[in-house]
Formats: C-alpha cells, structure tokens, sequence
C-alpha cells in the first residue's frame, strides 16, 4: 500500500474523534445529545468504520458493495429512530464528505498526486452511493406518518443545492422549473410547528424545508398560478403564526441555488406580512434589495423614516396606500379611516418630509423607506 493510503491509516482514529467533535460543536441537535443517546448511534464507531472502509475499497479500485450500503442504511434509519432532523442530517452529510476530502488534503505530498486522485476520484462515486443509501435508511426510520413529508423535504434541499435528486426520492414527481418562496420570521420557529408546516403540503406532494429554525423555503411548479401559489403561502403562514418577511423567485432545476439566493434576499427586505396578499419578487423588492447593500443610502432613508415616525402612524398610512395603487377609497376602507382622515395623513407626510407622497419622487423614495422601516422593525423585534 502507498505511503499516502499508510498515512491515513495511521490518522483514521484521529480523524474519527475529530470527525465526532465538529459534528458536536457545530450541529444543535447533536449539542444537546444526551450521552446515552450518542453512545447508542456509535458516532465514533461509524466515523471509523467508514473511514477504514474507505480506504480498503479504495486502495483495491472497488465500489461499495450491497452489505456496506445496508450498513450505510441502517445508520441513517437508527438516526431517524433517535429523532435527529431533516436539517441536522444534511448538514451532518456535508461536514462528513468536506472532512473526508480535507483529511486526504492534509497528509499529500506532491508525489502522491496518483494515489490522491484515486482516492478523490473513489469518494466522487461512492460517495453519492452512500449518501442516497444513508438517506433512504432515514426514511425507513421515521415512521410511515412522517415518510412523504420526510422525502419531500430531503427532495427540495436537494433541489435547491443543485445536487442530484438522490433515487429513492425519483418517483416523486418533479417540475421543470420551481418558484422558491422563503418565509423569513422573527423569532425562531419550534421543531413541532416546523414539522407541522412541512407536513401541512405532503397532501400536494410540494417540496419544503426549513433551512433554519427561522426560515422556511417552499417550491412549487413553475406552471401553477400565482393566485395557487398565494393559497399555499397563506396556509404557511397561518401555521407559522407569526409575520413573515416573503420572498420569492422563479427559476429552472439545476439552478436553483441561485433562485433560492434572489428569494432570500427579497425575503430580508420585504415589509412582514401575516396574511400575504401578493408575493414579493424581485421586481416589487430591486430598489430595497440595492438600498440594504449601500449602508450610506439606507442611512440616508432612516431621515425621513424619523420623519414619518412623528405620526399619526404614517408609516402604515403609506404602507397602505402604495399596496393598494394610491387608491384613495381603497386605501381608506383597508386602514379603517375616513377619506377624510387619509387626505390629513398625507398631507402631514408632505410636510413632515417635504415630498408629495403621490408624486413620481414620493413614490420611490418613501416606498423604500416605508419597506426598510418595516422590514428592520421587524427583525428588531
């Protein structure tokens, strides 16, 4: 055996600890882990295992076998049994696979660069082996209720990456293109309530995930309405029970990392919304989006945001007259207020901030800075 396959070797109990280590100081649920809890998974049994495994197979040019992806298999249904997460066993997957290759990084030497590519050229393959059988074992360990929304969620974190759809999620139906809505909330979201928003879509098999406790992402078709794609929002939302910050963003499979990029930024910007009555784009967010990178611009949009704050609420006065097209009638009967009452307000705008609020210069100023107010008071909070 080459001096590099000898030298990981030497280190697979060092890199299993260490392995187990990241896992605990880096994912939460693992954190809080219970002793007995991670003694009955074998963290470390498994970090060695896999890592001399590996390396056998590798050294002889061969594929894990069928024995081996049972193996893979049965510890991802055991990690499901325990109650570990979606989220925690993807992040887990990540770390894994950027430790394996850093720790043959670490020990090559330039003449080992023909074993090294061998080795890399084995964890490619295999890898995505492993990993699909790793995650078909999870599904078979959460319990039949939990099995569809389970492979729904692994699907869209999956599509999202722009990773291969791994083959035990294939006979899901899946579009061409996707509209990615983020739900950005304030305070973070229990795993109970989590769990019941992913499950309240599996009925229309539409792929969601939470990427953090405080941010939901749901895909649907690129060829289902605007007004359906509305619906299942506000189904969301009425779950989460808090006010969103929404986002959204259309794009095709294969680059939907870079929508769920565009989504997520309009998410950050966009005033909260508890029962959404339109989905924020980029196109309704650019100007937001832009001010929130240029900290000068924004700085300068808080002056008339103090401004507005003198009152009487200007802010949700403005708020509601520019979502409902300067509409006076309609702008009256959504704030509960006399007509009279909103030519009051507006006018007080005019002079607290010397600009017209129905002039082309209104419009694009205080919309901004109606929406950065929000969105940062929300945040805030």
């Amino acid at each position: 055996m080459s001096a590099l396959f000898n030298a990981l070797r030497e280190r697979v109990e060092v890199n299993a600890r260490h392995a187990v280590e990241t896992f605990t100081n880096e994912v939460s649920e693992y954190q809080a882990m219970p002793p007995a809890v991670e003694d009955h998974i074998g963290m470390y049994d498994f970090a060695v295992f896999i890592r001399r495994r590996s390396l056998d197979l590798a050294a002889a040019s061969l594929p894990l076998n069928e024995e081996d992806l049972a193996g893979i298999g049965a510890i991802g249904r055991q990690r499901a049994e325990v109650g570990l997460s979606v989220p925690s066993q993807q992040q887990v997957l990540g770390l894994h696979t950027a430790m394996m290759v850093r720790e043959v990084h670490d020990v090559t030497r330039p003449e080992d660069v023909t074993d090294l590519l061998r080795i890399v050229g084995w964890l490619g393959i295999q890898g995505v082996r492993a990993r699909s059988a790793y995650l078909r074992g999870y599904t078979r360990g959460v319990g039949t209720a939990r099995v569809l929304s389970t492979r729904l969620e692994i699907l869209a974190r999956a599509l999202l990456a722009d990773e291969p759809v791994e083959p035990f999620v294939a006979d899901l139906r899946l579009a061409v293109q996707y509209h990615v809505t983020i739900l950005k909330t304030a305070r973070p979201v229990t795993a109970e309530t989590q769990a019941e928003v992913v499950a309240g879509f599996a009925a229309d098999r539409l792929p969601v995930t939470w990427l953090a406790a405080d941010e939901a992402a749901i895909l649907t078709p690129g060829n289902h309405s605007n007004a359906r794609i509305l619906q299942r929002v506000r189904h969301a939302t009425a779950l989460i029970g808090q006010p969103c910050g929404i986002g959204s963003a259309e794009g095709a499979v294969g680059g939907l990392a870079e929508t769920l990029a565009w989504a997520r930024e309009a998410s950050r910007v966009a005033p909260p919304q508890d029962r959404p009555e339109r989905l924020p784009e980029i196109k309704d967010l650019f100007v937001e989006m832009a001010v929130a990178h240029t900290p000068a611009i924004d700085g300068w949009l808080r002056s008339y945001a103090k401004a507005l704050a003198t009152g009487p609420d200007l802010v949700a006065t403005l708020r509601a007259y520019y979502v409902n097209d300067m509409n006076r009638a309609s702008t009256a009967a959504r704030l509960h207020i006399h007509p009279r009452t909103l030519d009051y307000r507006l006018r007080r705008v005019r002079e607290v901030t010397g600009i017209d609020p129905g002039s082309t210069a209104g419009v694009r100023l205080l919309s901004a800075t109606v929406a950065r107010t929000l969105a940062m008071d929300h945040y805030a909070g």
